[in-house]
């Protein structure tokens, strides 16, 4: 989960951040050259959309057979949703609580990034440094995030949690501070696409029968990694050229396809963890509720790179 971090501070992000920041007070020239570069990113753009059109048919596919298993009489387990007809009210609270920090992690970003856009001197630091500002970016937010994971979910505990949970979202609000200066509207469609995506993806994890999505940590580790090196390898690749804008396609394509199977993976592993822990044992829903929550910021940055290109087309 922690690793899942550094995807913030890599690829599309720290590119879209950085370029913003550079051609404020900048105005470009087109030439041939940039002609001929603006079809090459025209081309990977196109294919990444059919790659997610693929995507969203083949999962549409997936999610609509594993859910008419059980009306056929192919499988016995049953989904989330008709088990909490008979949860127990401690496992209704566990998920309730888990969701509601969710909310408030993305509320408490949204509000930093709308208060640290025109931070001069952080705008300044990520322009000159982006290589430093970045690894310190990233250190704080692992730390930070070790820290609140390692202390139990107690009373004594509450304020500490609460802090450094608060600290985790507005060190990330912070850096994703200057991505509202793309524009508001695009900003807002973002989102919205964003919340539209997590719901439907959350609505057909607690439909599909249990532990399905579970079934998939080998095959999104591989493609974290895959999501990974190329996001790493998109600081030292302009997305105009050809190997560029492939290892750009994976990156933000890709990540979307890989974090919306997380959405379902984590989905499930929470209501999992909801059950299974006795009622007796103490259970995190802080904890919990980042892995969710860094997997709909990581879909935010990526559609919102993918409706900045379209738009400047």
């Amino acid at each position: 989960m922690l690793s899942r971090l550094t995807c913030l501070g890599r690829g599309p992000l720290a590119k879209t951040c950085f370029a913003n920041l550079r051609t404020q007070a900048r105005s470009t020239v087109r030439t041939p050259v940039l002609r001929k570069k603006e079809v090459v990113e025209k081309d990977w753009n196109f294919y990444g959309k059919m790659f997610l059109a693929g995507s969203a048919v083949v999962g549409g596919v997936s999610v609509i057979s594993i859910g008419l298993k059980p009306a056929a009489g192919l499988d016995s387990e049953v989904s989330a949703l008709v088990r909490s007809v008979i949860w127990p009210e401690y496992i209704s609270n566990r998920i309730k609580s888990t969701y509601v920090y969710f909310g408030l992690g993305l509320a408490a970003t949204g509000g930093t990034m709308a208060l640290t856009k025109n931070f001069v001197g952080l705008q300044n630091l990520m322009a000159r440094h982006p290589i430093m500002a970045m690894v310190g970016f990233i250190g704080a937010q692992i730390a930070i995030n070790g820290v609140q994971h390692s202390l139990p979910y107690t009373s004594e505990n509450m304020v500490t949690k609460h802090l450094l949970a608060a600290g985790l979202y507005g060190m990330i609000g912070t850096m994703l501070g200057p991505l509202m200066h793309l524009g508001g509207p695009l900003v807002t469609r973002a989102a919205m696409y964003t919340g539209a995506l997590i719901s439907g993806l959350t609505l057909a994890a607690v439909t599909a029968p249990s532990e399905k999505y579970l079934q998939m940590s080998g095959p999104l580790m591989m493609g974290f990694c895959a999501v990974f090196a190329a996001s790493v390898a998109t600081a030292f690749l302009p997305p105009t050229g050809k190997l560029g804008g492939g290892v750009y396609m994976i990156a933000v394509y890709g990540g979307v396809v890989l974090f919306s199977a997380l959405m379902l993976y984590q989905t499930q592993s929470i209501v999992a963890q909801c059950e299974r822990l006795p009622q007796h044992m103490n259970y995190d829903p802080i904890s919990s509720s980042i892995g969710i929550y860094m997997s709909a910021v990581n879909l935010f940055v990526r559609i919102l790179s993918i409706l900045s290109n379209s738009k400047r087309k």
